[in-house]
């Protein structure tokens, strides 16, 4: 993990080098945001996943892994974009606490949390700052694969915040680096009368590219 964080901030600081060049010797005549909009993030996100099972005991997991986001749509005026927005994110061996006591999941232990939705972003020129927030519906998914299985649970509803900054790199493309917040709550019944409620709140940070 502290591997791919290295790596990451180390690709956002050359982009944004790079980006700043740019920047400088471009003109600004076509620096807005209309037409076709596609955006892809990826990075380092924090997470706390809990579980209450039949209303009683709390399983709480926490750690950090990967989120992965797109957003895909158009403008429907200048600089204000509605698009699509589909995001997943893990966390690899995490931490895992329950009745007060607590241990760390073995690295092949991922748990994590699919998110489908519709939302809408809207760009604060000329600074290319921007707001992003969306709502839909979301899963928990677990995977061991030291044992081969994956469980899905039931769906629920969820949102996701987004802000950050960009860098026009091209006419139509520009980089940048964003901060995310996001909520999944599901209700979930997975067998033999048992009811798990779960709740999460992930923090994402994201190196964005976007063609706009």
């Amino acid at each position: 993990m502290k591997k791919l964080t290295i790596s990451i901030l180390l690709i956002i600081s050359f982009f944004f080098c790079r980006a700043q060049k740019l920047n400088g010797i471009q003109s600004t005549d076509y620096r807005m945001h209309k037409g076709f909009f596609l955006s892809l993030s990826a990075g380092p996100n924090f997470s706390g996943i809990s579980a209450k099972v039949n209303g009683q005991s709390d399983i709480n997991y926490n750690g950090s892994g990967t989120v992965l986001d797109l957003k895909i749509g158009g403008a429907i005026k200048e600089n204000l974009i509605l698009h699509a927005t589909i995001s997943t994110d893990y966390m690899s061996g995490p931490k895992i606490s329950s009745n007060g006591e607590s241990k760390k999941a073995s690295n092949n232990f991922l748990i994590g949390e699919d998110f489908t939705g519709a939302g809408i972003t809207y760009y604060m020129m000329p600074s290319n700052t921007f707001l992003s927030g969306s709502i839909g519906l979301g899963n928990f998914r677990r995977m061991d694969m030291d044992d081969n299985t994956s469980v899905s649970s039931d769906i629920g509803f969820g949102f996701q915040l987004k802000a950050g900054k960009e860098w026009w790199i091209s006419k139509r493309w520009g980089l940048g680096i964003a901060l995310s917040y996001s909520k999944i709550n599901v209700r979930n019944e997975p067998e033999n009368g048992v009811l798990e409620i779960l709740n999460s709140d992930s923090f994402g940070i994201h190196f964005n590219a976007t063609l706009n």
